[in-house]
């Protein structure tokens, strides 16, 4: 498997998973890499960290629900796997 192959790989998982809590242990098993390795190798490829592109899908998926003022901001913090309404205000 070629490195982009498995870069893809975890972010089809991580599409997948965007509401629940993500491990970057399990994004590098996915991968089939160590955990250093898996990160410094996304980091080069996506251009930003794991963590951190991981906080923005989330912040992008949440915006059509954000737009809907019948909507809490907590519910769709929840929804997307922040811990609270303060960290997803804090996110943007």
């Amino acid at each position: 498997m070629h490195a982009w192959e498995a870069i893809q790989k975890t972010l089809d998982h991580i599409e997948e998973h965007l509401g629940e809590e993500i491990h970057i242990e399990e994004l590098a098993e996915t991968a089939a890499l160590s955990v250093f390795y898996y990160q410094r190798l996304f980091t080069r490829l996506v251009k930003t960290s794991v963590r951190d592109y991981i906080k923005l899908r989330r912040l992008a998926k949440s915006l059509p629900m954000l737009r809907d003022k019948k909507n809490r901001i907590i519910d769709i913090a929840m929804e997307y796997g922040f811990g609270s309404h303060v960290t997803y205000t804090r996110a943007f």
